[in-house]
């Protein structure tokens, strides 16, 4: 049994990391498992010296241009690799010779999500599934996608499809887990991840969402547990710095945290969740040029709320720059209509950029003084 590994998302959003193995899936009654990273397939059998394989399947393809299957051997390994341009041109030849295989659908979708492809991948792996194409891995990929498109409801679907067909897989409770994360059933959230943990000690994305979930429940030691558990897997998860950080925070440890939060974005920059931390960490310590430099990154996700827009708001009118100040408050004031306090501010900015400048001290008469 083959096992499938996704890289995340949440995550959502990525170069693929090396200690994350991106989706992978061979079909003949393949099965998911176990994984590190928003997996989808141990690479155990497909990729043991790869190197070799690659060698022997590139001489294969120069002796049969027409074998579609070896085209997706290929791309199999070159995604096991992370070389997802090249495994995209093998997989889109093997499309090409046999169009109607929806395990090449399969593949491909898988190849579009690992590059960040999400609108594209969604289609094809819903044209596979739709024609009979329907097993575990199939679910879980769409059930990852919609996920991904902000879509839980959707995704809840195709992830109960995956527990029903396999009801202790851990991908299958994993994705129910994350489903009902999205929705805010912490409990029932928790719940699966341990269930998915039984099924796959070392299955660190689990652990990780476990911890998450565990922080928002204030069980500060079981998260603490693991926590250290699933970083010695994958010392360099973004998402759990960020989470080390988000305990930190809420046992007011504030320096331990933001050293957290900045070692979460020095492995992803483009965590707009950790930036939003990382600026309202700062912004109640007073740092409001530090706060201005994450909130600003974080304007995405963040930008319609009216937490995010005060904050940066204030911030902006703390540190002199007034016009951007100004522009926020009224952001703010169109979110909230009447809201006395982003009136109040309006008003106090408009009254401060319209007052005239003091006038210039006259010039000294040099000749007077030079007499």
């Amino acid at each position: 049994m083959h096992r499938l590994y996704l890289h995340t998302s949440y995550l959502k959003k990525k170069i693929v990391p090396a200690l994350l193995v991106i989706i992978l899936a061979t079909f003949a009654g393949c099965n998911l498992n176990q994984g590190t990273g928003e997996q989808m397939v141990n690479l155990a059998k497909v990729t043991d010296d790869p190197e070799a394989q690659l060698a022997n399947l590139n001489t294969a393809i120069s002796r049969n241009r027409q074998d579609a299957s070896l085209y997706v051997r290929r791309a199999k390994i070159l995604l096991g690799k992370g070389e997802l341009p090249m495994a995209l041109d093998d997989v889109n030849k093997a499309v090409e010779l046999n169009k109607n295989d929806m395990g090449n659908l399969f593949l491909k979708a898988q190849v579009l999500r690992a590059i960040g492809k999400v609108k594209e991948a969604l289609p094809l792996a819903l044209r596979a599934e739709r024609n009979s194409f329907q097993h575990v891995g199939v679910y879980v990929l769409l059930s990852d996608l919609y996920l991904q498109l902000k879509q839980p409801q959707k995704a809840s679907v195709y992830a109960a499809k995956a527990l029903k067909l396999a009801p202790r897989n851990e991908f299958a409770l994993y994705y129910n887990g994350r489903v009902a994360e999205a929705i805010g059933d912490t409990a029932r959230a928790t719940r699966n991840f341990r269930l998915a943990l039984q099924e796959a000690p070392d299955f660190a994305e689990a652990r990780r969402e476990l911890a998450g979930a565990l922080i928002n429940q204030k069980n500060y030691d079981e998260a603490a547990m693991h926590l250290d558990k699933a970083m010695t897997l994958v010392p360099k998860d973004a998402m759990l710095w960020f989470y080390r950080g988000q305990l930190y925070q809420q046992t007011q440890k504030g320096d331990s945290a933001l050293w957290s939060y900045n070692r979460a974005l020095g492995f992803n920059d483009s965590l707009q969740l950790v930036h939003y931390r990382a600026g309202e960490l700062l912004y109640a310590r007073g740092d409001n040029a530090g706060a201005i430099a994450h909130l600003e990154k974080a304007a995405r996700e963040y930008g319609h709320t009216v937490k995010y827009i005060t904050m940066l708001a204030s911030a902006y009118e703390r540190t002199g720059h007034n016009i951007k100040a100004l522009e926020q408050y009224q952001r703010l004031d169109a979110l909230q209509p009447g809201y006395t306090f982003a009136d109040q501010s309006i008003a106090r900015l408009k009254a401060k950029l319209t007052r005239p400048m003091p006038a210039a001290s006259a010039e000294p008469d040099t000749a007077t003084i030079n007499e």
